[in-house]
């Protein structure tokens, strides 16, 4: 199955799980001046928005940044950050609470590829193999990042190696997400 039937169906699962539980659609904070084309309906309270997963532009791709950063991206790392605008996705993976980023908007979709490059840069001055982010842990410094060389999915804190495996590929990470 593609990332991007994956992610949808990750999406699908995240939202049902949170309206179960709030009675509501997911809820982002409200910010009149950051808005995103997966917000849904007024704000509530003028605090916070509902959303749901929408679909980015198709000339979206990571690939300028992986050239102009002279390495290669996986083909699922490109689809998980440039498939849908969504907020992020709060779930479980091996016992880890786990935030999964998404771009909630054009910009912030820019803003992540800035990101990328820092920590890519960042990795080269260490001289660690290259790894792209794309969660969070509750641990303020662990990371969920995705080894460029070989695809698989670990975890890592900031300005160390990956440490531990999760997953061979992107495509079995999202899958082990659990709600």
């Amino acid at each position: 199955m593609a990332i991007n039937q994956i992610l949808s169906q990750l999406h699908e699962n995240f939202a049902a799980h949170y309206q179960q539980a709030h009675l509501s659609l997911p809820c982002m904070y409200y910010d009149p001046q950051w808005p995103s084309p997966c917000e849904v309906g007024d704000p509530i309270d003028d605090e916070r928005i509902q959303w749901q997963a929408s679909a980015q532009p198709n000339e979206n791709n990571l690939q300028q940044l992986a050239m102009a950063l002279e390495c290669t991206f996986p083909v699922a790392l490109d689809e998980y950050y440039s498939t849908f605008f969504a907020g992020n996705i709060i779930g479980q993976v091996e016992g880890h609470q786990v935030e999964l980023l998404q771009a909630w908007n054009q910009e912030d979709y820019e803003r992540l590829q800035q990101n990328i490059t820092g920590h890519v840069l960042m990795k080269r001055k260490l001289k660690q193999q290259d790894t792209v982010f794309i969660g969070l842990t509750q641990q303020d410094d662990l990371l969920i990042s995705v080894k460029l060389d070989s695809g698989e999915v670990c975890l890592e804190y900031v300005g160390k190696p990956p440490h531990h495996v999760l997953a061979l590929d992107l495509a079995d990470f999202l899958q082990q997400v659990s709600f």
